[in-house]
């Protein structure tokens, strides 16, 4: 038992690459504490490894259970270690923008709620999914885009496609100053099959600006 305790140990500090003196150090003990090991890790041991290395899964370390990392920390690991080669992990909003007819939304999504998926485009802070074929054919149904909230009150990039989340709903659509009520903007769609809307001003939550995008096909 004593063995397999300290051959994960030591698997865990070459993963990790921490020497064993500064690991001994950091718990307070001797530096051949490891070498001498022949018994399994005492109580008052395992306080102080839990508190100087929270990522370790001590049943894994004692017992050889589940895996060596707790699973938050292997989350943080693994978008390190992305991000370090330049790509970003973003939540996927899980409501799909709807291109076509405004569809419920729910105004507050947790970040707990939202698969995360990878991109390289600088600046994106959420994705989200279109559903219809209302912005074709620059956007298809399926496409992820990666988005970036504006100021809409500043300035709004006419005649573009964005993001548009709204208290009936999140569109994609293309923004103009309308030629109705002030207090409201007219939404275009791509595809010359789709009517314009207006949108009240008071019912945006917020506009995005679209970053980039990524066109999932269908297989055959």
């Amino acid at each position: 038992m004593a063995s397999e305790v300290k051959t994960r140990l030591l698997e865990y500090l070459h993963y990790k690459r921490i020497s064993q003196i500064d690991f001994t150090k950091s718990i307070g003990v001797s530096s051949t504490y490891i070498g001498a090991m022949r018994r399994s890790i005492s109580d008052d041991k395992m306080a102080r490894i839990r508190r100087e290395y929270p990522d370790l899964n001590t049943s894994w370390l004692l017992y050889g259970e589940g895996e060596m990392l707790r699973e938050e920390s292997r989350a943080t690991e693994v978008r390190r270690e992305m991000e370090s080669r330049g790509v970003k992990l973003v939540p996927l909003v899980p409501t799909a923008a709807y291109a076509g007819n405004i569809q419920a939304f729910s105004e507050s999504v947790r970040m707990t709620d939202c698969e995360m998926v990878a991109t390289q485009i600088r600046g994106a802070e959420m994705a989200v999914k279109v559903s219809g074929d209302s912005m074709e054919p620059t956007f298809h149904d399926g496409s992820v885009l990666f988005i970036r909230r504006i100021n809409d009150r500043a300035f709004i990039p006419w005649g573009n496609p964005l993001v548009v989340d709204t208290s009936n709903g999140v569109v994609v659509k293309c923004l103009y100053p309308s030629s109705e009520p002030s207090d409201s903007l007219e939404a275009r769609s791509l595809n010359p099959a789709y009517p314009p809307f207006q949108i009240p001003y008071s019912s945006i939550y917020g506009v995005y600006r679209i970053l980039g995008s990524l066109t999932v096909y269908g297989t055959i």
